[in-house]
């Protein structure tokens, strides 16, 4: 028991160090503690939806790049993202404290932070069987809970479009919450899921892709909190 405790600890590590991050940069005109954490409880409830859904689907087989990048997106991204953009908007639909666009990315770093973390504790505990626990928590804690970080970041910069900006753009901007995650998401796990379907030296290319990529949609995600940052800063001037 004891051991399966530091599991859960060592899963939640850089989902609170993240949380923590986002809530700084929000620190101006900070959300209420418990809303973000039910931010964090919406999260899990979409990783518990997807699980629900996708759990009982025959589960594609990968056999090469095409089949990878199928199974990445039908099987993560689509879902996933379409759970993530559900709970956010009914976390956020009669939320009294969503007031200004930072506040979007705020609440959807928040519930993609809540669906990585319970993610991470099942994969973990999935790794306690033969010891690969630390190798895939290490790992877990550079790339994927941050990803999920990523994702939400970009979700709630569109969310926050459609709800903020000019009412003929919301229905546009909504499917964009949707639809640009989603596509990193895909990208992200694609090429994840095709390293082990590829020679070694073809992988350890496609690592370097995988590492340029997850350095692009890093600087995506923090221009997307500085633009909000700095339209929050002309309004209250």
């Amino acid at each position: 028991m004891e051991s399966l405790w530091m599991v859960i600890v060592a899963a939640l590590v850089p989902v609170v160090f993240l949380f923590g991050y986002i809530w700084y940069k929000d620190i101006k005109q900070p959300e209420p503690l418990k809303w973000l954490l039910k931010g964090l409880l919406y999260g899990v409830v979409s990783t518990l939806i997807v699980l629900l859904v996708v759990g009982p689907m025959p589960e594609i087989e990968v056999t090469g790049p095409g089949t990878a990048f199928l199974k990445a997106f039908l099987e993560a991204a689509m879902p996933e993202e379409a759970a993530k953009l559900l709970m956010l908007w009914l976390l956020l639909r009669k939320n009294p404290y969503f007031d200004e666009r930072l506040d979007g990315i705020v609440y959807a770093a928040c519930v993609g932070l809540g669906f990585a973390g319970l993610e991470n504790i099942l994969y973990l505990i999935g790794g306690m069987t033969d010891g690969s626990w630390i190798s895939i928590g290490i790992s877990r804690a550079i790339f994927a809970v941050p990803g999920h970080f990523f994702f939400g970041t970009l979700m709630g910069y569109f969310f926050a479009k459609a709800w903020f900006d000019v009412a003929s753009s919301k229905g546009w901007n909504m499917f964009l919450a949707w639809l640009v995650p989603m596509i990193a998401h895909g990208i992200y796990d694609g090429i994840l899921f095709s390293m082990q379907t590829v020679e070694e030296w073809v992988a350890g290319v496609l690592f370097i892709v995988f590492l340029v990529f997850f350095g692009f949609i890093r600087r995506r995600s923090v221009k997307a909190i500085k633009r909000l940052q700095t339209e929050f800063k002309n309004e209250i001037v």
